[in-house]
């Protein structure tokens, strides 16, 4: 059975203008519509039926698309998203895309929910793109993309670790390494870029044999942490992109006999539960995770009701000092 990405493929164009062409919908011309439609009846390709006659209909369910339930950042977007939800008598499933991503565009385009918050980033632009639609809002967190019916919710990471940044060399920090986050996730992409910003800045030595980079996880924080140390040359202090990994490196410096803060400082990201109940107690920037998940569920309800919402809502962090910087 064809898809809208092989009538996409064929035609040569993306799959957001083929989704405006079958619509008759978006500013797309004669000669690109005609070759779509060619296209699609080459293929054979027919619009599922089913979601067209369920367009108007309400279910009174919202979609939470991520790539994996497992994190206690998305716990506390999710807590968030469905207090809201509840209040408004909205129900919220949980659709996973670390597996496979065809099935979240296979839920989404049934329109068996009402709208749909994507928390994750394997889920492409154009796909998301192609699936918004004035009866479909979708509200993306950590990402931002510009359509008529997607709005996002951004937290400012570049002022944010600027701020850690600050801090350290108020500390007297001169020599600062980084264990980032994954190369492909927006969040990760904006601490890296507020890292080289604020060091730059605050005239900070950083040398790349002291950065490493990691997955957002505890296993991968350790893992980096553990092949810095083997190299002998460490920095004074690190800023880890994610509390996770943070807390992997703590436990790597533990094992080497490496005392934090006294012999390297360590600043996390997100401010995890378990921040307080490691030792020492983790230095961190308080992501607002549930308020983040309480703004994008008002604004998909709202979009809903067909009230205008921001296009997007920028969010800050706070710095926490405990014990570990």
């Amino acid at each position: 059975m064809s898809t809208i990405k092989d009538v996409a493929k064929l035609a040569g164009v993306s799959i957001s203008t083929v989704s405006y062409a079958l619509n008759n919908t978006g500013n797309i011309s004669k000669e690109t519509k005609k070759k779509i439609l060619s296209a699609a009846k080459e293929l054979e390709y027919t619009p599922n039926g089913n979601a067209r006659s369920l367009k108007m209909k309400k279910n009174n369910l919202i979609a939470v698309v991520l790539y994996s339930f497992d994190g206690n950042v998305n716990a506390e977007i999710i807590r968030g998203i469905r207090d809201i939800a509840r209040n408004n008598a909205y129900e919220v499933i949980i659709v996973e895309s670390c597996n496979e991503k065809s099935v979240v565009t296979k839920v989404l385009s049934q329109r068996l929910v009402d709208g749909a918050i994507i928390l994750s980033a394997n889920v492409d632009d154009e796909i998301v793109l192609s699936l918004s639609g004035k009866n479909f809002p979708i509200v993306t967190l950590d990402r931002k993309l510009s359509g008529d019916y997607i709005s996002s919710v951004l937290i400012d990471n570049v002022k944010a670790v600027h701020q850690a940044i600050e801090y350290m060399y108020g500390k007297g920090y001169r020599k600062i390494g980084i264990i980032s986050g994954p190369k492909d996730t927006y969040d990760s992409i904006k601490r890296l870029e507020g890292f080289r910003k604020a060091i730059k800045e605050f005239q900070i030595e950083n040398r790349s044999c002291w950065n490493a980079s990691g997955a957002f996880n505890e296993s991968s924080g350790y893992e980096a942490m553990c092949k810095l140390i083997k190299e002998k040359d460490l920095p004074e202090a690190y800023f880890c992109s994610n509390d996770d990994m943070a807390i992997g490196a703590l436990r790597a410096c533990e094992e080497h006999g490496i005392k934090v803060p006294e012999g390297l400082g360590i600043i996390g990201f997100d401010d995890i539960r378990l921040c307080e109940f490691v030792s020492p107690k983790l230095t961190t920037l308080r992501r607002p995770s549930y308020e983040s998940g309480v703004i994008s569920a008002n604004n998909l309800i709202n979009s809903l009701k067909g009230e205008k919402v921001s296009k997007c809502v920028v969010l800050t962090s706070e710095l926490l000092v405990r014990e570990s910087c």
